[in-house]
């Protein structure tokens, strides 16, 4: 009897552990789901708040449409191409688009490196034989890309976008307006040790990249201008992780905004089809890496001077975009913006787009992107965002309000370089293991262990 008593009194106290949720499920769902509703109102209503602020804010800062926008939207809503998918890029016509992954088509995981390697390199190999024997009507190296099945369209539609692809081929760029652009606005202050490469990069895209390949220009210019963000993240986790500096911790937030704008630049300019020859993609990827490596190179001698350094090239992105929409505007209004342009300027949560704009109050800003003519305005002005967060990163540096200082020590440096060279050579040229002038070593002197050199220690930079 105790037995069973005991064995009742077990399950007595187990029946509720059961039964309980059971009863009390269908009113905590329902909480759940009034809870749900409520949330989604108020980040209606948020959203709503942050689009009305953004709109005074433009009216403040002169930002509003004008009567030639209004008349230019109707004469896109009467174009051809209103509705037309603007996607061109091989890179996607293998990899996909991330907003294409849903609940029911999930991403996955990569498979591992050897496969995946062997697959890339299969497809560039073909590319480049392409290349080599001047064929430009390959898969991967010129072939005319056109993302979307036979079932999805017409062959109405898919004729328009076969037209659409066609303009785009048309558009131009001056390199000599880049540049008076870039004389006529202020400068941005930078020591040469910094200008002489930015100057180099910047003519060699107009010598690799002629005036009227400007899509494909854009494509590597964006495949680029990711690395410095990448790079600062990568360093900031380093000196973590050394325990050498953590304050700036949460500049690693902002960097990785800045790298999803500037990868949704890519994806735009993918969409256009700045990637369907070998000889871009091979110049893109393999600058991109070499950028990479000298960055974090540049980051371990002065943070502030790789800040610098993006802030310049930044800078030339602003002049380039606004040329480009300028020279090209009557066609660049009568096209319509890629998916992806849309799906990151107007859609979903915009707390990354607001993230990486430091120098504004935060949702001050919307971009509605109707056009490719609104598209590349909305990039204008992100490379213009960026600009502002570069010369923030560099405020703390004393170092850098005057770069005529960083110009001194550099040209110091390379005097006593040259100096120590010529005289070695001297020496060696007379038979002397040194060089005595008045009882003074001179290549001593100028050793690392000279007092000369120790002197030049005391000054930033060195």
């Amino acid at each position: 009897m105790e037995h069973s008593h005991r064995v009742s009194r077990g399950a007595a106290l187990a029946r509720p552990a059961v039964t309980e949720p059971s009863r009390s499920r269908s009113s905590v769902d329902d909480e759940i789901e009034s809870l749900a509703n409520a949330r989604d109102e108020a980040q209606a209503a948020l959203r709503a708040a942050q689009d009305a602020y953004a709109e005074a804010c433009a009216r403040r800062d002169g930002r509003v449409a004008s009567r030639s926008e209004d008349e230019a939207d109707v004469l896109f809503n009467a174009s051809p191409y209103v509705d037309v998918r603007c996607e061109y890029g091989y890179i996607q016509s293998n990899a996909g688009l991330y907003i294409d992954v849903s609940k029911t088509r999930p991403p996955g995981v990569p498979r591992n490196a050897l496969e995946l390697a062997t697959d890339n390199f299969t497809r560039e190999l073909r590319a480049m034989k392409a290349f080599l024997s001047g064929d430009d009507s390959t898969p991967g190296n010129g072939e005319p890309v056109i993302l979307a099945d036979k079932t999805d369209v017409s062959p109405e539609e898919a004729e328009l976008m076969s037209e659409l692809r066609d303009q785009l081929a048309t558009f131009t760029l001056s390199n000599d307006a880049i540049w008076a652009r870039e004389r006529s606005r202020p400068e941005v202050p930078a020591p040469w040790i910094i200008k002489a490469p930015y100057l180099a990069l910047c003519y060699f895209l107009d010598l690799v990249f002629p005036e009227n390949r400007p899509i494909q220009r854009f494509w590597f210019l964006e495949t680029v201008a990711r690395m410095p963000y990448f790079s600062y993240n990568t360093m900031l986790t380093v000196y973590e992780l050394l325990g050498w500096w953590r304050r700036s911790s949460e500049l690693r937030r902002v960097h990785f905004a800045e790298e999803w704008n500037e990868y949704h630049h890519l994806l735009i300019h993918e969409s256009l089809g700045g990637d369907t020859l070998w000889r871009d993609r091979f110049l893109g990827f393999h600058s991109a890496l070499l950028y990479y490596g000298a960055l974090n190179f540049m980051w371990l001698l002065s943070p502030a001077l790789a800040y610098n350094f993006s802030e310049l090239i930044e800078a030339h992105a602003v002049d380039t975009y606004a040329q480009f929409a300028e020279e090209n505007k009557a066609t660049l209004r009568k096209m319509p913006a890629p998916r992806i342009a849309r799906k990151y300027y107007e859609e979903g949560d915009l707390y990354l787009f607001d993230e990486f704009q430091t120098a504004r109050p935060r949702s001050s800003r919307r971009v509605r992107v109707t056009t490719l003519y609104d598209t590349f305005c909305a990039i204008r002005d992100d490379e213009a965002e960026h600009v502002a967060t570069m010369a923030e990163c560099q405020m703390e540096d004393s170092a850098m309000a005057d770069v005529r200082k960083i110009d001194l020590i550099t040209g110091l440096v390379l005097a006593f370089i040259a100096a120590n060279a010529w005289i070695d050579r001297l020496a060696a040229t007379a038979g002397m293991d040194t060089l005595e002038i008045g009882g003074v070593d001179v290549g001593e002197t100028l050793s690392e262990d000279g007092i000369l050199v120790q002197i030049l220690r005391f000054l930033p930079f060195f």
